[in-house]
């Protein structure tokens, strides 16, 4: 094979592998996407006037932080004090065995003050764990869901897929609800 030839099956072998070809080739027609419609079988704001949201995880070295949203989407002011309820579900939405603790040894509570949310404000409350297996003789806690409600003594639960990976802990620690930015001037 000559220097030449040996070049161009060269150059040819390098295009086909880059996924070009030396004869043109028609390009595929992109067939239009359907545009999704809105879903009308949620509202866009529960009957109570509020809807509870969780935030991404954050893990870093076994220890969890996860942060969720309680947001007026109502039209009145809504009054919260006090801690966001929090149940533990497994997969079948059934609740888990899981102590609930106000704070944690993770991150400081400054404990509850009375909010007065205004429609489209916020206000926040931090979820803490381990991921510790402490006692290797049972199962490790894994949530799949969480069931919260604006208040510990009550409300619509609303629920949200995240993994709760406790290890053998079998706690969960909660900050109370506190605002989002700076307080409204009095």
């Amino acid at each position: 094979m000559t220097r030449t030839a040996l070049a161009a099956a060269l150059a040819v072998t390098a295009l086909a592998a880059a996924g070009c070809s030396s004869a043109s080739e028609p390009k595929a027609q992109s067939e239009p996407k359907p545009t999704a419609k809105p879903s009308r079988t949620a509202p866009a704001c529960p009957e109570d006037g509020v809807v509870i949201k969780g935030l991404p995880v954050n893990a870093a070295m076994g220890t969890r932080a996860m942060g969720i949203t309680l947001t007026n989407c109502g039209t009145h002011p809504y009054k919260i004090n006090g801690y966001p309820g929090v149940r533990v579900l497994d997969e079948h939405r059934k609740p888990l065995d899981v102590k609930i603790a106000h704070g944690s040894d993770i991150v400081d509570d400054v404990g509850p003050e009375p909010l007065t949310l205004e429609p489209g404000e916020h206000a926040t409350a931090v979820l803490m764990w381990r991921n510790r297996v402490t006692d290797v003789t049972g199962g490790a806690v894994n949530g799949a869901y969480l069931a919260l409600t604006p208040a510990e003594d009550g409300g619509r639960p609303q629920t949200v897929r995240e993994l709760v990976d406790l290890g053998s802990t079998g706690k969960l620690g909660v900050t109370a609800w506190h605002r989002e930015g700076p307080k409204p001037r009095r």
